[in-house]
């Protein structure tokens, strides 16, 4: 068979490697246990290994209604994502509901604490009426803890605490990972390395990292850059786990941190609406790599318990899938 016909025949009737699992483009290497897209598949093969289904572990789908529905075939699981925007948008909340959907499709989380102290971290979760004690209990929610060692006296804040956080400290102490120089981005990371191998989080799961803000007044943005950029080659690349963390726009444009640390960026705005004094909050995928996306503004409400859902009519609209190289194809939103 010619090179033309089979690379005709491949596209229209397209085999899958079965070591990889992706789509053979050419003819096949084949031996009597299987079909190969290459030698090196056919002898990681034929020492045993097997490697898991990309569709598996490659793609996630949040949860979060609104997000999902902008990217509507999942976000890549080596992505380290911005939530950019103005106060007021529930980017909080937001961060908060990315993890309790971790949570629900059994899959473990690590919340990066740098804002507050993991007594209300996790009472953000019980604002919503999302009980974390059995995640916590079951090993699969660690907070990596970047603030009580900024305190001056430690002891006195824990003893200052009413009977439910006392309760909720103490519960959840095994869970919390101590982090002694939060200014210190190596130290930080390490932290974090020691919550995922704790629960032993390699093509499972998220982080989420509280606020970029905070760790910038510590450690100096020059620090901040050198830090994503390290979590994202160790975390997102090399473990597939997606990394989300916040940062507010204090009425700038953009989050002064460069751009292209980042695999995506979310926008959230505030917008005025119709009716007097009323204020929309809307939020959109700038851009993110290896994924098609719709790019368009969604309004979107919070309700405790309900989390992010779309509401009202959307803004900027265009049918159409933003496929994050510049060029876009027609797509009708799910």
């Amino acid at each position: 068979m010619s090179d033309q016909l089979w690379t005709d025949r491949a596209r229209e009737y397209p085999l899958e490697c079965d070591h990889c699992h992706y789509p053979i483009p050419g003819e096949p290497e084949a031996d009597e246990d299987g079909r190969y897209c290459s030698a090196a598949c056919r002898e990681a093969a034929g020492d045993g290994a097997t490697m898991p289904d990309p569709d598996a572990y490659k793609r996630v789908m949040t949860g979060v209604e609104p997000l999902d529905s902008l990217v509507p075939d999942g976000i890549p699981a080596d992505s380290l994502l911005l939530l950019s925007g103005d106060e007021g948008t529930r980017r909080a909340e937001l961060g908060t509901e990315l993890v309790w959907r971790a949570l629900e499709r059994g899959e473990p989380a690590v919340v990066c604490s740098v804002a507050n102290p993991p007594t209300a971290t996790l009472e953000r979760f019980y604002e919503n009426g999302w009980n974390v004690l059995p995640a916590l209990e079951r090993d699969r929610l660690r907070i990596v803890d970047c603030f009580t060692h900024r305190l001056d006296d430690r002891d006195e804040f824990r003893a200052g605490r009413n009977e439910w956080a006392t309760f909720l400290g103490e519960a959840a102490a095994d869970a919390v990972v101590e982090v002694e120089a939060p200014s210190d981005r190596r130290e930080v990371a390490n932290g974090l390395h020691r919550a995922l191998d704790d629960l032993e989080m390699t093509e499972t799961g998220l982080v989420t990292i509280d606020s970029l803000d905070e760790l910038e007044s510590l450690s100096g943005s020059g620090l901040v850059h050198d830090f994503v950029k390290d979590v994202r080659a160790t975390v997102c690349m090399a473990r597939f786990v997606p990394i989300v963390a916040a940062a507010t726009t204090a009425g700038q444009a953009a989050y002064p941190e460069t751009e292209r640390v980042f695999d995506g960026i979310v926008d959230l705005r505030l917008r005025d609406g119709g009716a007097a004094e009323t204020r929309h909050k809307q939020l959109a995928v700038r851009k993110l790599t290896g994924a098609a996306f719709l790019p368009q503004w969604v309004t979107y409400d919070y309700e405790p318990a309900r989390g992010l859902f779309a509401s009202g009519p959307n803004t900027d609209t265009r049918q159409a899938r933003d496929l994050g190289n510049g060029s876009t194809q027609s797509a009708q939103r799910r």
